[in-house]
Formats: C-alpha cells, sequence, structure tokens
C-alpha cells in the first residue's frame, strides 16, 4: 500500500508538472475587453490577458483604424488603451491586437471593433402618455419601456448597464422601474456593434411613493431616495451593481448624488455641501458652507463644478479641485442654468439665462479651468428646457440638451459641437428630456 501511495503521489506531481510546461508555453491570451469610463480622454478600454504582458510590445505591434492618437497604460495586466483622438469620433473603431507577453510568447493576432459612442435616450411625448425611447445608429426610435401618463426622472447607469426611471398616473403616485441592458459596443465584426439588449422592465420597490430620486455612479450602483404618504417614510437605499441593497441612515435637505468612482455620495445640507463616504468611518464628514449645489462632476480628475446662489441674487460658477478652495470662475447677474464639464475639469460649459420682462434669452458659454472664456453664443431662438442638463460626450464631441421655445408644448433634444458651440441637430420630435446612454 505504501508503495502504490508514493507512485500515485509521483504520478500526480507528475501532472502537475507536465500541466505546468504546457501552459508555459501556450500562447497569452486576452481574457476580457471592459470599457472604462473614468479617463482623461476620448475614450478608454481595459484589456485583461491570461499573464503579464509588455505594454511596449503591445502598443509597437497593435494599429488603430483610423489611425487615432491613442496610449496604452498600465503596468503587466490589466493594460488600458486610451483613445486621444483630435476629433470626434463618428464611426467605430477597429483595433489589430499583438504583441508579447513577459516570458516572449507571442499573442494570437486578432481583430475586433469597438464603437465607444453613447446612444440618446428620451423620454418622448406619445398620444397617450410618455414613453422611454432609444435612437438607434440607423436614426430609428427604439421603444424601452411601457406608455405611462407621465415619465418624471431617468437616470442612466454609469456603466451602461441599465436604466431606472420614476413613472407617475393620474393621482400623482410614483413608481420606481429598472430595465438591465446589456451593451453591444465590442464585437468580433463590425455587424456585431448594435444597440444595447433591453430586458424586462421590472419595478424597484414594491409599492408606489410620493416622490422619488435616483443617482447612479459609473461603476453602475443606483441611489434611491424615496418619501411615502406617511411621516417618517422616507427611505434612502443603495442597489449596487452587484444587486447587494442597503439603507443608508442619513439626513439631507435636498437630492443627494452618487460621486463617479464610488465610495461616497454628495449630501444637500441646510448650510451647505456634504461629502459622505458609503461606509462609516467615524470622522466627521467634509463641508462646503454657503448656498451652493452641485453642477457637473469632472469623473477624472475627481473635480466637480459647483453653482453658487449669494444674496444679492448674483450666481457664480466655481471649480473644486480636492485639497483647494474651491475656484470662481464665473460671477454675474445672470441664472445659471445647467453646467457640464469634460472628465479632466479643464473645459467648462455653462448654460446662462437673462430675463427681460416676459422674454428671455439664453446663451451657452465655453469656459476654461480658470474662468477664461474661450466661446459663447446665444441659443435663439431656442431656451434651455426648465430643470433638464447640458451633458458632454467627450467620443464625439457633442454637447447634449433639451432645448424648447415659446411655441412648443414640448421640447426637442439637440446637439451641439463642443468645441464650437454651433448647432450640430435638433431632433424633430417631442420629448419631456433628452440624456447620453453610455455605451458600456
Amino acid at each position: 500500500m505504501t508503495r502504490r501511495l508514493w507512485l500515485l503521489l509521483l504520478l500526480a506531481c507528475g501532472l502537475v508538472l507536465a500541466q505546468q510546461q504546457l501552459l508555459r508555453h501556450r500562447p497569452p491570451r486576452l481574457v476580457r475587453r471592459i470599457p472604462q469610463p473614468i479617463h482623461s480622454g476620448t475614450a478608454a478600454l481595459d484589456l485583461a490577458f491570461s499573464r503579464p504582458m509588455q505594454r511596449q510590445s503591445i502598443a509597437t505591434s497593435s494599429k488603430l483604424q483610423p489611425d487615432f492618437s491613442h496610449r496604452w497604460l498600465g503596468q503587466d495586466n490589466p493594460l488600458r488603451l486610451v483613445v486621444d483622438a483630435q476629433q470626434g469620433i463618428t464611426a467605430a473603431i477597429e483595433l489589430s491586437l499583438s504583441g508579447e507577453d513577459q516570458r516572449g510568447q507571442h499573442l494570437t493576432k486578432q481583430r475586433w471593433w469597438w464603437d465607444p459612442r453613447p446612444w440618446i435616450v428620451v423620454s418622448r411625448a406619445v398620444d397617450s402618455g410618455e414613453q422611454l425611447q432609444l435612437l438607434d445608429r440607423a436614426g430609428d426610435w427604439i421603444p424601452l419601456s411601457p406608455i405611462w401618463p407621465q415619465i418624471q426622472n431617468v437616470v442612466p447607469f454609469g456603466n451602461g448597464r441599465g436604466i431606472a426611471l420614476v413613472s407617475s398616473n393620474a393621482r400623482g403616485e410614483e413608481r420606481i422601474w429598472w430595465q438591465r441592458l446589456t451593451p453591444r459596443s465590442i464585437g468580433n465584426r463590425a455587424s456585431d456593434l448594435t444597440r444595447p439588449t433591453a430586458h424586462r422592465m421590472k419595478p424597484l420597490l414594491d409599492r408606489d411613493v410620493l416622490f422619488a430620486h435616483l443617482s447612479s455612479n459609473l461603476n453602475g450602483d443606483l441611489l434611491v431616495q424615496t418619501g411615502g404618504f406617511t411621516p417618517g417614510s422616507e427611505r434612502i437605499e443603495l442597489i449596487e451593481a452587484d444587486g447587494t441593497r442597503r439603507q443608508l441612515d442619513l439626513l439631507s435637505s435636498g437630492p443627494m448624488q452618487l460621486l463617479p468612482a464610488g465610495g461616497g455620495l454628495v449630501v444637500p445640507a441646510y448650510n451647505g455641501l456634504t461629502l459622505r463616504p458609503l461606509i462609516d468611518t467615524g470622522k466627521p464628514p467634509q463641508m462646503l458652507p454657503g448656498s451652493r449645489e452641485l453642477g457637473a462632476f469632472c469623473a477624472a480628475s475627481g473635480r466637480a463644478v459647483l453653482i453658487r446662489h449669494w444674496p444679492d441674487y448674483r450666481r457664480s460658477i466655481e471649480l473644486v479641485i480636492p485639497g483647494l478652495a474651491p475656484r470662481q470662475l464665473h460671477l454675474s447677474e445672470q441664472a445659471v442654468l445647467a453646467v457640464a464639464c469634460d472628465n479632466s475639469g479643464q473645459r467648462i460649459w455653462a448654460v446662462l439665462g437673462r430675463w427681460q420682462g416676459q422674454k428671455g434669452e439664453h446663451e451657452i458659454v465655453l469656459m476654461d479651468g480658470i474662468g477664461k472664456v474661450l466661446q459663447r453664443r446665444s441659443l435663439a431662438p431656442w431656451t434651455l428646457k426648465a430643470g433638464t442638463p447640458l451633458q458632454l460626450d467627450p467620443v464625439s464631441r457633442q454637447l447634449l440638451m433639451t432645448v424648447t421655445q415659446k411655441s412648443l408644448e414640448n421640447g426637442r433634444a439637440a446637439l451641439l459641437d463642443a468645441d464650437s458651440l454651433e448647432w450640430n441637430q435638433v431632433l424633430p420630435i417631442a420629448i419631456h428630456e433628452a440624456q447620453w446612454l453610455t455605451a458600456g
């Protein structure tokens, strides 16, 4: 028995050694391709391999078509491809990938396509109410939801893998819905790149609420802030991307926003804004006093743009840089209706409004990180629809907003060139609000 046991152990060791030798001589493989939303370029993609790679070899051997300026970041595995296109990307990118691992083994040459462009989603006015729809590359509007009397709020998940929305009925009752999406932005053939696959829409809560506010971060987490029909029924729940749900014990004087990179949130208070971690560390929250509201996050830099309200009714735009006092970029009597910034926080866009009697005039302004005005343009004959956002797509270098005119009952989705501020397109359909959905 002892001899047989030793033979079995030797055989097992031999099999392990043979397997190790086989794996050592097996070429490396690409395991995952994950679009990366936090970056300072035009678009980014994380590539995970079966073993550590030589970054310089990958950078030298791989090619992009069109040949956009790009960088390869990372040490061994994973590696990140950051595209720095000087102009907006208007079609899918073809990537020819090859190179060597740390042992000199060649990665099997491969070619595939990636389309980092986001999608436009709108709450669209239809005959019997409103419906959530997506604009595909062919210019067709694809229904994503049933028709409700009204859609109050739409929040695309930051990772592009879902959409949450709040519908309301004729009695003023609101319900929160969630729809899972499967992105199809990467494929082995160009024809594989189509709109995301929409799964069945489901209620996020099993009850109606009096009000609801939603916020998502780039990880795909969702913050759900609700109030019921009885005193003390307010609830704050965090639903993480993996489906984990937990209640948060926080007090807020208004809608809260998740930080883009995760781990914390901005909580409005009666005397300013507070920055709190999602997990209580026992330390006092960071406080920014004054009548301020969050305008936009600049995700890759940790910066944010705030709108400050002064006692004399002036409004200012401030750039918040971690570790520094807020930097004032703009101060005037004009109303600040919406702001946006690029990922690095070096460029800031703002829609400003001025009213003379019954007539309102809106303009859009592009500033740099110290407040110097680079471009400005009147939006006439259009105005920004009240309460709707201004959003930047760094991939196509376009701004998306919802505009309206006095003669129109509903808004229109409008696209502007982010550099020149010239109109690219005003889509001719009646909508409540338009937003970007990242390609995921």
